[in-house]
């Protein structure tokens, strides 16, 4: 019986212990203002394992033990540990669900290309860079021409295929820096880092006549070919002077949208800086 008791007492701490060690990793898992609280359990659990100590201890030098209470402290101390191990478990899966879905609200859902929220924040990453570095940067806004006419002759599928395949001709003109987002219907931002204006037109007149050399392949039953009109902005350092980092990203992109549609009025298919 002696033995049995020390045995119990012996795995009671062994799973009090795993207990103590979960909580100890969740404390690197979770965030906010609540993550004292998981501190201060695993301080409490580590307290507790000198509970399952002292009566190994009492019963290896005076042989005094209480069966009844080891077998109470093995249940304890494992449901505790089973109890803990599932929250980890469900820490964990939450920790994957939230990762994926803020990947996923990064993402344009039809393209595959960066969001709207998405572009505009490292828009306004790349403000706060040049403030404190002083690299220039540029942002072109692309629009495709008569994309209202392509979704009443062929149907609204073929127009997304038309956003699909144009993306992807576009991804594989840009550097690994560069970033490209849809900003709503047929409208897109490309990010240019520490690319002043003049390298932006020579970015914005390789994808424009890239475009419109392009065959695009849909489920219509030959390819289609398209034209887009591009607006090209860089970034004012001396404009960024007293300003907070919104405001200088709503004036850029109003500037890329107002050089977007001069070049509509001159004719479409250009590209034009503003």
């Amino acid at each position: 019986m002696q033995m049995l008791a020390f045995f119990c007492y012996t795995l009671s701490f062994i799973f009090q212990l795993f207990a103590a060690y979960l909580c100890f990793t969740l404390n690197f898992k979770i965030t906010g203002v609540f993550r004292w609280a998981w501190v201060c359990l695993t301080i409490g659990l580590t307290l507790m394992l000198s509970r399952r100590v002292f009566p190994m201890i009492e019963i290896y030098t005076t042989g005094n033990f209480t069966l009844i209470d080891a077998f109470f402290a093995l249940a304890i101390s494992a449901f505790l540990s089973g109890g803990i191990f599932g929250i980890a478990k469900l820490v964990e899966s939450e920790k994957t669900k939230n990762e994926a879905l803020s990947f996923l609200s990064s993402l344009d859902p039809l393209t595959n290309c960066l969001s709207r929220i998405e572009i505009f924040s490292k828009i306004s990453d790349e403000i706060e860079r040049t403030l404190r570095t002083g690299n220039a940067f540029s942002i072109l806004e692309i629009d495709i021409d008569h994309f209202k006419d392509i979704n009443d002759r062929y149907g609204h599928q073929v127009g997304d295929e038309i956003l699909i395949s144009l993306v992807k001709s576009i991804q594989g003109l840009l550097r690994d820096p560069d970033a490209l987002g849809r900003i709503g219907g047929e409208e897109f931002l490309i990010l240019l880092p520490k690319t002043n204006e003049s390298a932006a037109l020579q970015v914005a007149e390789r994808i424009r006549n890239h475009i419109a050399s392009t065959a695009h392949h849909t489920s219509w039953n030959k390819p289609l070919q398209i034209t887009i009109s591009i607006g090209i902005t860089s970034f004012q350092i001396s404009a960024g002077l007293g300003r907070n980092k919104q405001e200088l990203l709503m004036e850029l992109v109003h500037r890329a949208d107002q050089a977007m549609y001069l070049a509509k009025d001159s004719g479409r298919n250009r590209s034009c800086v503003l």
